[in-house]
């Protein structure tokens, strides 16, 4: 079955991991956006919309949104600019929809949306509490796409948990695997602000990209076969597997042949840092087939990765 796809923000970490596993015949390409001039964004929505509209026609569609730039640090005001450029992304996707059966999948954070939650591990009927506006942002945007698109198509919401991978944004004060590949390279100590027993899930971004596409594809099949049954979904795509910050530190070590200089000090964003996110993912079958990239195999990755990275921004030009 042949199905348009549009994966919203194709050059993140995500995105791109998207694309690997789509089929360029089957890829929507759409320009580049400008994500910080606002009113020019919603213009150039408003435009690839109407031509992912039109490219469509009246064939099976998807848009998984994979976009945003928000962290745990993010404060208020930026998230809610965030939020107001999801909502009028879903808005006009709600009004120049294409004519055949679709899906709507967002990437949240399982990590945002259960920081104050108890009682893990979590499942999808834990009760979201966030603690951060980054949480809280993500919590919204699920709200506003089940809202908006109730009566257009499909919504799978994607709960994931600490999503790495080679190509991680250095900039964010995230991707703790990232920056510990570079601590190891760069000698410079990496600062924790948590303690090194608090437990995380860590799932790959080629897994989790292709539970997503397994995901679509599944809820496409019957969407086509239940027309006009526009049903929300929540799911939780994780490894199931919890680690601990002191763990993952002695990995990268091993992985790395060399002590990884540590510090500990205070940032405003710990506060909203849950101990134990251990995770249940939702369909525990499909994550034993599909999650099967081992955490060491990925934190090899990710260090050869960064490593490659260095080394080319210091080599002669």
């Amino acid at each position: 079955m042949t199905v348009l796809t549009w994966i919203v923000g194709s050059g993140g970490l995500l995105g791109s991991a998207l694309s690997k596993h789509v089929q360029e015949a089957n890829r929507f390409e759409s320009p580049g956006f400008n994500w910080n001039a606002h009113e020019l964004l919603t213009q150039q929505f408003d435009e690839a919309i109407k031509e992912f509209q039109h490219q469509a026609g009246q064939e099976p569609w998807c848009v998984i949104w994979a976009a945003g730039s928000a962290t745990t640090s993010t404060d208020v005001p930026a998230t809610a600019r965030e939020l107001s450029t999801f909502k009028h992304f879903t808005e006009t996707l709600r009004n120049h929809a294409p004519q055949g059966p679709g899906i709507f999948f967002l990437s949240s954070s399982a990590g945002g949306v259960y920081a104050g939650s108890s009682a893990p591990p979590f499942t999808d009927e834990s009760e979201p509490i966030p603690l951060s506006a980054y949480g809280q942002l993500k919590l919204d945007q699920e709200q506003q796409a089940k809202e908006a698109l109730k009566n257009t198509c499909p919504v799978i919401i994607g709960r994931i948990s600490n999503l790495y991978g080679p190509g991680q944004n250095l900039e964010k004060l995230q991707g703790l695997i990232s920056r510990l590949a570079l601590s190891a390279i760069t000698k410079e100590p990496i600062t924790m602000f948590v303690s090194l027993d608090t437990i995380r899930d860590y799932i790959y971004t080629d897994d989790a990209a292709k539970v997503i596409l397994a995901l679509v594809e599944a809820q496409q099949k019957n969407a086509i076969s239940n027309a006009g049954k526009n049903q929300a979904s929540t799911v939780i795509i994780a490894s199931g597997q919890p680690t601990s910050l002191g763990y993952l530190i002695n990995m990268m070590q091993d992985v790395a042949h060399t002590k990884i200089p540590v510090a500990y000090g205070n940032h405003s964003s710990a506060g909203a840092q849950a101990r134990d996110l251990r995770l249940m993912p939702t369909n525990a079958k499909q994550a034993e087939t599909l999650v099967n990239t081992p955490l060491s195999a990925g934190v090899k990755n990710v260090y050869l990765d960064i490593l490659n990275r260095y080394q080319l921004a210091l080599s002669p030009r």
